[in-house]
């Protein structure tokens, strides 16, 4: 049994609905259902008779109650008790969920990580790996619903009502080919170049890539119609591709730096623009705890060179 199963548990009998007890807890309401059940199966009992949209507990479900309750309790004395006892030596402690897509959970988050882990050790952080590297979707509502508390993201400058966005870090894009591309060598390269060419897409449509989808619209506005393009869910396979001479492709310059240096790939000299932020979102409307302050402050000293534009509504 864990802690989040018997605290859903708890809600649930008090407000006698999943929905009342997913607003409470600041969940969606099949997460409060996925959890119920991950605890019945765990006791093998039934907990709630579902009689339409209200639930009453069973004769399991009123045994397991107070021995819920009693758990939770001591729980959270334990908590305040540690905290209390970390609080008088000056210590931050806590956990806090952060998101990130590939990119920045592979370039970017250990060297925010590294910095909280020395000066906030007792912090306890829990990633959660996102598959879409734009606010929106998945990671707007997991920020909305309190199952993450900030998400990194690689957008364009945000301004959403609700969410406070940091930039940290405008991100140069590069288009990437082999040494021994026949652009390799070329001294200005136009989206013309690619027409009849094999394009190398990361990350899928939907997923709402920045990068992607500015890299497309210039090959549109070029009436260039690629002689292939294929899709890779992960950044490392697109490179490996690319180093195999199998097309070109378009990626955040962190991404394939220490390729270029070794000479396995080459950033062309693309004439087109890109705009990337990796920037920080948290929800503006929550009270921002001691731990997520201090991973605020540990991703500002990571980057210390970060633009300062940000924006809060």
């Amino acid at each position: 049994m864990e802690l989040r199963e018997l605290a859903a548990f708890r809600e649930v009998a008090r407000r006698s609905s999943f929905g009342r007890a997913a607003s409470a807890l600041g969940y969606v309401q099949s997460t409060v259902s996925a959890q119920i059940q991950s605890l019945e199966r765990d006791l093998g009992v039934q907990l709630f008779d579902r009689l339409g949209r209200r639930v009453v507990l069973t004769a399991a479900g009123r045994a397991l109650l107070p021995h819920a309750e009693r758990m939770l309790d001591s729980a959270a004395a334990a908590r305040a008790d540690v905290t209390a006892a970390v609080a008088a030596s000056g210590e931050i402690i806590g956990t806090l969920t952060v998101s990130a897509p590939e990119s920045l959970l592979t370039y970017r988050l250990p060297s925010i990580l590294s910095w909280l882990r020395r000066q906030h050790p007792a912090i306890r952080v829990e990633l959660r790996p996102s598959a879409i590297g734009r606010f929106r979707g998945d990671v707007r509502r997991a920020l909305a619903n309190g199952s993450v508390d900030i998400a990194l993201v690689l957008d364009t400058i945000l301004r959403v009502p609700g969410f406070r966005s940091e930039p940290l870090v405008r991100e140069p894009i590069g288009v990437i080919a082999a040494p021994l591309d026949r652009l390799a060598s070329a001294r200005l390269v136009d989206p013309k170049d690619l027409d009849d060419a094999v394009v190398l897409l990361p990350e899928a449509p939907d997923s709402g890539c920045v990068y992607r989808a500015q890299f497309e619209r210039q090959l549109a506005e070029g009436h260039v119609a690629p002689r292939t393009s294929l899709e890779f869910s992960s950044i490392e396979a697109v490179k490996q591709c690319v180093v195999a001479g199998m097309g070109v492709s378009v990626l955040p310059s962190v991404a394939v730096e220490a390729d270029v240096l070794a000479g396995r790939l080459v950033l062309l000299p693309w004439r087109g623009r890109f705009e990337a932020v990796t920037q920080l979102v948290w929800n503006n409307r929550r009270a921002m705890s001691p731990a997520v302050g201090a991973f605020l402050d540990a991703a500002r000293a990571a980057f210390s060179n970060a633009p300062t534009t940000s924006g809060s509504s």
